[in-house]
C-alpha cells in the first residue's frame, strides 16, 4: 500500500454538506480567501476521511501548516514542493495528481514533502474558457499565499531556519495562474516586495504566451523569485496546440519554448522535450515521462545545467535538447 501526505492551499469553494472537501467555484467569502490542509493518497486514491481543513485563521491556518513543514524539513532533512495544477482538474484530481508527481520522483531518489495550490478549474474539457478566466482570477489568492510564505521565512529565527529548499512546479494553465500572482502582488496594499522564496522554479507544458518573459506584465519578473528557472517544452504537446489554434492563443511557450529564447534571463534554463515525450496529449510528461522527471528531479537536487546527464546543448536556440 502505498500512501502520500498532500498539504494543500486552495481559493476554491467548500461544500455544503461537507465543508472539509471543495467543489467548484471560488470562496463564498471573498476572492483572495485562501484555506490550508492536508489529506492522504492511498494506492492512487484520495481519502476523503483524511482531509483536515486548519481553522481560517492566520496563527491556526497558514503560520501553523508552514511550521510544521519547517519542523519535518528540520528534523527529516527534506525539501518542499510547491505544485500548481493545470486546467481541468478537480480538488480530489489536484491531490492525486501531487501525489502521484511525488511518488514518481521519489522512485527516482527524491522525496520532498508535497504543497498544491489547488484553484477552482472546473474539472471539465469543455470550460477551457471558465478555467482560464479562473485562473487568471485566482492570481490574487496566490499572491496571498506568496506574501504570507515570504514573511514566515522573514520571521523565522536563526535557530528555526531548516536549511532545506523549497521549489515550485506550475503545470499547464498553472503557469497563467502563476502570472496573475505576479501582478497581484504588486497591487496588495502595504504588502512587502516579493523577493527569492524559492530555489527552482520549474515551468511545464506552460499554457501561456510564448513572449510572456518579454513583459512585465507577465513572467518577466520571475526570475527576481528563484535561483534557477526550467522551461519544458514540447512540440508534440496535443492540449497546447488545441489551446493556441482552436482558442485562438498566441503561440504557447509549452509548446516551443520562448519566442526571443537568446534574449531571456541568465536564470532561464530551456529543456526541449519534444523527441523523448510519447502518449495521446503529450501534455503531463512532468509525471508520466520517465526521462523528463530523471531530469527535472536532477533539476530539484541542484545540479548544474550542463552537468544533467541525457542532455546536449543547441547553441542557435539556446536550449537543452532530452
Amino acid at each position: 500500500m502505498t500512501r502520500t501526505t498532500v498539504y494543500f492551499a486552495t481559493n476554491r469553494n467548500p461544500n455544503k454538506k461537507n465543508p472539509t472537501n471543495f467543489g467548484k467555484g471560488f470562496s463564498r467569502d471573498n476572492l483572495g480567501d485562501v484555506r490550508f490542509g492536508l489529506a492522504n493518497v492511498i494506492d492512487g486514491d484520495i481519502d476523503k476521511s483524511s482531509i483536515k481543513v486548519l481553522p481560517n485563521k492566520p496563527k491556526q491556518g497558514s503560520q501553523e501548516i508552514f511550521n510544521n513543514l519547517r519542523k519535518d524539513m528540520k528534523k527529516n532533512l527534506v525539501d518542499s514542493l510547491v505544485f500548481i495544477h493545470g486546467f481541468n482538474v478537480s480538488f480530489s484530481e489536484a491531490i492525486e495528481s501531487a501525489a502521484k508527481m511525488a511518488e514518481k520522483y521519489a522512485e527516482k531518489g527524491y522525496k520532498p514533502n508535497v504543497f498544491v495550490f489547488s484553484w477552482p478549474s472546473d474539472g471539465k474539457t469543455t470550460n477551457y474558457f471558465n478555467d482560464r478566466h479562473d485562473a487568471e482570477a485566482s492570481g490574487y489568492a496566490f499572491a496571498r499565499g506568496l506574501i504570507k510564505l515570504s514573511s514566515f521565512f522573514k520571521d523565522c529565527k536563526p535557530n528555526e531556519v531548516c536549511n532545506q529548499k523549497v521549489h515550485l512546479i506550475a503545470h499547464s494553465m498553472g503557469n497563467y495562474v502563476l502570472t496573475h500572482a505576479l501582478q497581484q502582488a504588486q497591487k496588495i496594499p502595504d504588502a512587502p516586495s516579493l523577493t527569492r522564496i524559492f530555489d527552482e522554479i520549474i515551468l511545464t507544458a506552460a499554457d501561456e504566451d510564448n513572449d510572456a518573459f518579454e513583459h512585465d506584465y507577465k513572467l518577466a519578473k520571475l526570475p527576481h523569485l528563484a535561483q534557477r528557472i526550467t522551461i519544458y517544452f514540447n512540440s508534440g504537446d496535443l492540449a497546447l496546440k488545441i489551446s493556441d489554434v482552436a482558442k485562438g492563443n498566441p503561440d504557447r511557450l509549452g509548446h516551443d519554448g520562448p519566442n526571443k529564447p537568446h534574449e531571456i534571463s541568465a536564470k532561464i534554463v530551456l529543456v526541449d522535450a519534444s523527441s523523448v515525450v510519447g502518449g495521446i496529449a503529450e501534455h503531463s510528461y512532468h509525471q508520466e515521462e520517465d526521462i523528463v522527471i530523471k531530469d527535472i528531479v536532477a533539476v530539484l537536487k541542484g545540479e548544474g545545467s550542463e552537468d544533467i546527464n541525457g542532455r546536449t546543448y543547441i547553441n542557435h536556440a539556446n536550449k537543452f535538447k532530452l
